[in-house]
């Protein structure tokens, strides 16, 4: 490839200067450190057509902000502009910088963040709705070869803290670190090996079958995955309408018509209650999995990735969903996420779990600004930055994450933590508070 060729297409030209109004608004979907916690997220409108109804004219004018009847009826070309090929009819008109320190044209929503509701009434949100105590989950290791039986997996080991009423719980940390374990087992979906779950003041480990079953109704889940969590035999009312079925006996026309509403709720058109989820795409079925979770009316829900399937524009759309339901229907999350742009926009508070433990526990905004344990100090600095043009450092965590069938003893990120010591390899550190409402599990914090 010719040196001249590159140096006239360098990739920053496409960040810096986006020519095409989908570009500029995937680019500016991307939630980043700067990004305005009070704001709504900037998500392009609308979602991908059917491709077996593509729109007439040029194919991104039902979600383009800038259509004219002229797009709405001719194609435009693949054509040269300033250097680049775009098909836009108004490429040339649009391709001012985009730079990165913009402040989308959002609606403000600060009278739906968490921090403007505690504000408001600060003994209702400083009231625990969760407080998990000493909550342990080991599997047994079975098989032969070089696993010995006997062994355990110690896949949630003493984890403590509390979720108060109406927040957001982000928790972080890498695949393996124990975060969906810990998710299922406080909405015993697993049991408990040893430990506490209680939920409103009632220990939820001790509960029986009816007595648990019923507690489930204030407590919902949103999975990951938004294609395999919904039946494909199923009719997306039959899927969201179950829980009524279940919990409060509904069917019938009493059933379509909550059904109807809570696709509303959701952005979903009500007239689609008979549609398969195959008809869908994956943000419209993520908004049918929210439909489903807030049926009953919860107290907690649990979103376990819910938004890492998904393209920055729909992640966008689906953030914002939540947080405008979460100051509707007065809701309490646990965030669980590896994208640390997100967590940071939608958490109040954030924990960091490494190898079965919690090792950090802070203020959304204090943990980004100023982390206390090297873990977190090692993650923060690995998170890229959309804008090419902007240089930094990367600090990876080095090394790979132990096996929890067999943790290394004493502090448990020493044997990847360039600041550990002697002390480290010898005695585990108790997660402890640091600073007021700050809590870390190191012998020397950062």
């Amino acid at each position: 490839m010719p040196a001249r060729w590159w140096r006239r297409r360098r990739p920053g030209r496409l960040f810096e200067h986006p020519h095409h109004p989908y570009t500029k608004g995937l680019l500016q979907s991307i939630t980043t450190m700067d990004s305005d916690r009070s704001a709504k997220l900037y998500a392009i409108e609308g979602s991908i057509p059917n491709l077996a109804e593509s729109p007439t004219g040029r194919r991104f004018h039902p979600r383009c902000p800038y259509k004219t009847d002229t797009c709405m009826h001719q194609n435009p070309p693949l054509a040269e502009i300033n250097g680049r090929k775009a098909a836009c009819w108004y490429a040339g008109d649009l391709s001012a910088p985009l730079g990165w320190n913009f402040a989308p044209k959002t609606v403000r929503i600060s009278e739906a963040t968490p921090e403007a509701r505690h504000a408001v009434a600060p003994s209702a949100a400083d009231e625990p709705l969760f407080e998990v105590k000493g909550l342990r989950k080991y599997y047994p290791v079975k098989g032969g070869g070089l696993l010995r039986t006997g062994g355990q997996i110690r896949a949630v080991d003493e984890v403590s803290f509390t979720i108060r009423r109406g927040e957001t719980f982000g928790l972080v940390g890498e695949s393996g670190s124990g975060k969906s374990t810990l998710g299922r087992v406080m909405l015993q979906l697993e049991k408990a090996t040893g430990g506490r779950v209680l939920f409103q003041g009632q220990d939820l480990t001790s509960l029986d079958g009816s007595a648990l079953r019923k507690a489930r109704r204030e407590m919902q889940m949103i999975f990951q995955d938004p294609y395999s969590s919904l039946n494909p035999r199923w009719r997306i009312g039959d899927i969201i309408g179950e829980p009524l079925s279940v919990h409060e006996g509904l069917s019938g026309r009493r059933k379509r018509d909550r059904v109807e509403e809570l696709l509303d709720k959701v952005g979903l058109s009500p007239s689609w209650y008979d549609r398969y989820p195959h008809e869908f795409s994956g943000g419209q079925r993520q908004r049918i999995g929210i439909a489903r979770a807030i049926a009953l009316e919860p107290r907690f829900i649990l979103a376990d990735e819910a938004v890492s399937a998904l393209d920055v524009s729909v992640q966008a759309q689906i953030v914002n969903l939540m947080q405008e339901l979460q100051s509707r229907l007065d809701l309490t999350y646990l965030f669980i996420a590896h994208g640390l742009h997100i967590v940071r926009h939608i958490s109040d508070r954030i924990g960091v779990m490494y190898l079965g433990k919690l090792v950090e526990i802070a203020p959304s905004e204090e943990l980004f600004r100023r982390p206390a344990h090297h873990y977190t100090k090692a993650l923060l600095s690995s998170v890229p930055r959309p804008d090419p043009l902007r240089k930094r450092e990367f600090i990876a965590v080095q090394g790979e994450m132990p096996s929890p069938a067999n943790p290394p003893s004493g502090r448990r990120f020493h044997t990847r933590c360039p600041a550990a010591t002697e002390k480290c390899r010898e005695a585990e550190p108790e997660l402890r508070e640091w600073e007021p409402g700050r809590w870390v599990a190191c012998h020397d914090p950062v």
